[in-house]
């Protein structure tokens, strides 16, 4: 049973996305429609899963603890992502809502119900529920589902998005680690991705970005 999971979990959460790095151009038009595909189907395995809590999915009576912490850090570092992007990708920054404004508005609407909550349904709940016991430590376990978001993002063929994704995926998985709720965590995945939009960076997770 452990082999067989583990083997699971490296086929879907570190062969898969490599394998999409060559398929890259065909796949780029479904992305949002295979997330929510695949959300859904975990979404469908974690309710089947009777040791599975289902608070998870609507805990928010312990938002107010956190909100300092996801506060902190949101300000300090996305301060200084705002200023090295206009200092150094002057043509990016702040393009999105100056040239689209009315876009831009629905994508700061959509992107938290349609981006963040479902790959945070997929790679925290999902990972953290079905694949907790392979890991020796929390660190590890954190470790490893940062490092699977990240790869994920190698499909968009620019080094911005997986690194980026990659410390977002640790800083993510170690909020659901503490929190253990999809809202908090989905809330905090949303506030750092309608920044990355908002001043530009948004074009290195945007599937018309992908190059050969």
């Amino acid at each position: 049973m452990i082999r067989a999971r583990r083997l699971e979990l490296i086929v879907l959460f570190y062969i898969v996305p490599l394998l999409l790095i060559g398929v890259r151009h065909t796949f780029a038009v479904l992305v949002i429609p295979a997330l929510l595909i695949s959300s859904a189907i975990c979404l469908y395995c974690l309710l089947r899963d009777p040791a599975f809590d289902r608070l998870v999915l609507t805990r928010l009576d312990n938002l107010r603890p956190h909100l300092l912490f996801i506060a902190i850090p949101f300000l300090l570092f996305g301060t200084a992502l705002t200023f090295l992007t206009a200092q150094y990708m002057p043509e990016l920054f702040t393009s999105f809502p100056r040239t689209k404004p009315l876009l831009w508005v629905v994508v700061m609407g959509l992107y938290p119900l349609l981006a963040a909550l479902p790959q945070e349904l997929l790679f925290r709940v999902f990972f953290f529920q079905r694949y907790k016991d392979l890991f020796a430590s929390r660190t590890s376990l954190i470790f490893f589902n940062g490092l699977s978001f990240g790869l994920f993002h190698l499909f968009y063929a620019n080094w911005y998005a997986p690194l980026l994704t990659l410390a977002g995926g640790w800083i993510f998985a170690y909020r659901y680690s503490l929190t253990r709720s999809l809202p908090i965590v989905a809330l905090e995945h949303a506030l750092w991705g309608n920044l990355l939009f908002t001043i530009g960076l948004g074009w290195y997770f945007y599937s018309g970005s992908i190059s050969s």
